[in-house]
């Protein structure tokens, strides 16, 4: 957990508390990136600067990785479900902390918290025992927020308020692709006048199909 908890604005926080339906992103080995889907139902702790979700025992790469590399990035994009109003995209960066066997009274958190969404779910002794690995078989993920980024409209346009860290310089960024685009564009230029060779299974000697105008091999 980060020393002192992030403060985000009320708007976040209601988009937080109210978005169904989140995206989140976390980082493979390769260093890219995997976005999901999951629903937070609202699992926010603003005094301690925190978010969370639940997912799955079903899903071990996804946890496999956070746990690998904590960092991932939640993307509340859509207020299509749940009851969130203001039209900001909000995306909150952090660092997730896996809780892979979580209290009872967690998990009764959970519940509570998917009623509200969705209203209070079957119960009885028939239910109970169908829906056990889906209730109670879960693993808490808590997010201790780095960075909260919003944008006043779903598209993510406009002005950014950043509460946390400041968002990466734009022109570091161009500048690398520049230098990236420049060792592309000299790669290009040393290869040019290499002959091309296409590769072919099953001929004999070098496995390439000889270029247009080459001699053919006498033997054939």
């Amino acid at each position: 957990m980060t020393s002192t908890p992030l403060r985000w604005s009320n708007t976040a926080h209601e988009v937080l508390s109210g978005d169904l339906n989140v995206a989140v992103a976390y980082v493979t080995p390769a260093g890219g990136a995997v976005v999901v889907s999951v629903s937070p139902l609202g699992l926010t702790d603003r005094a301690a600067g925190r978010i969370g979700f639940t997912t799955s025992l079903g899903f071990p790469k996804k946890l496999e990785r956070i746990l690998r590399d904590p960092r991932v990035a939640l993307a509340y994009h859509t207020r299509e479900h749940g009851f969130a109003s203001p039209e900001d995209f909000v995306l909150a960066q952090g660092d997730a902390v896996v809780d892979m066997r979580p209290s009872p009274q967690r998990l009764d958190d959970v519940l509570n918290a998917s009623d509200r969404f969705f209203g209070p779910g079957k119960s009885g002794r028939a239910w109970d025992w169908l829906l056990h690995e889906y209730r109670r078989a879960r693993v808490y993920v808590d997010v201790d927020v780095r960075r909260m980024t919003t944008w006043p409209d779903l598209a993510a346009c406009g002005p950014q308020e950043v509460t946390g860290p400041a968002w990466p310089d734009a022109r570091g960024t161009a500048g690398a692709q520049e230098r990236h685009s420049t060792s592309r564009r000299r790669r290009r230029a040393l290869t040019k006048d290499q002959p091309p060779s296409v590769p072919a299974a099953g001929l004999p000697g070098s496995g390439r199909v000889p270029r247009r105008g080459a001699r053919r091999d006498r033997r054939a």
